[in-house]
């Protein structure tokens, strides 16, 4: 070999389509953490409804917590009513969408106690339409619902209240009879009390029975309607 032959130089790596590429893939990756942070999802686990936020990663997600004690309580684990299956899990892309998703699977159940005329399960409707009351992304729609439903489970109770108030005059008024015929000390003062409850318990009497039709007629199960359904998963 000659002395004067020369080496071939040496191929020097691109360096720069590295770093680019490498650079590409932190934005991407970024982006997609960035991404996931904003998601909220409504998963199913251990028999409840768990809100979930999605953390700063490109996957996962963790139960959503807060230090206000009222944003706590309003987005805490939901606990669906006896008998009442899970909705599928769902994703949603704001908080807006999750809010109203909150809400029509909260209506639903509060619907369906509202419909049993059940004071028991009266006071569970109320309980699930106040959380519902403070979800800030519902839409108008969804409140002029609310506020139907709000109204409807004031009726029930006020209907409740009509029978208990009914029942408790008829009651009074029997005992006034009978104390006004047993012609002792008091009868004559039952007599005339009797006298002047006696047409206040007849007309209460009958706006009970008038109201309690009313709320029978209007809870009646429509025959072949279809069940209701929860917020569509996405």
């Amino acid at each position: 070999m000659a002395a004067d032959e020369k080496r071939p130089a040496p191929r020097r790596r691109p360096v720069l389509p590295l770093l680019l590429a490498v650079g590409l893939a932190v934005v991407v990756a970024w982006l997609l953490a960035e991404r996931n942070a904003r998601q909220w999802w409504l998963v199913p686990e251990d028999g409840k409804v768990v809100v979930k936020k999605g953390v700063f990663f490109v996957t996962g997600k963790a139960a959503f917590q807060s230090a206000d004690p009222e944003t706590a309580r309003t987005y805490a684990p939901l606990t669906p009513p006896q008998g009442t299956s899970l909705p599928a899990e769902s994703s949603y892309d704001d908080r807006a969408e999750l809010d109203q998703a909150l809400f029509e699977l909260l209506a639903r159940w509060a619907r369906e106690d509202i419909q049993s005329q059940q004071m028991e399960r009266m006071e569970r409707a109320r309980g699930a339409l106040g959380r519902g009351s403070r979800l800030p992304g519902i839409s108008p729609a969804q409140r002029e619902q609310l506020r139907v439903m709000q109204a409807e489970t004031a009726f029930q109770e006020a209907v409740e209240h009509l029978t208990q108030g009914a029942n408790a005059l008829r009651r009074a008024l029997e005992g006034l009879k009978l104390a006004a015929e047993a012609r002792g000390p008091v009868a004559a003062e039952a007599a005339a009390l009797e006298k002047s409850l006696e047409p206040v318990a007849t007309s209460t009497g009958q706006l009970m029975l008038e109201a309690s039709r009313f709320a029978a007629e209007r809870y009646r199960p429509v025959p072949g309607a279809p069940a209701p359904t929860g917020p569509a998963a996405r």
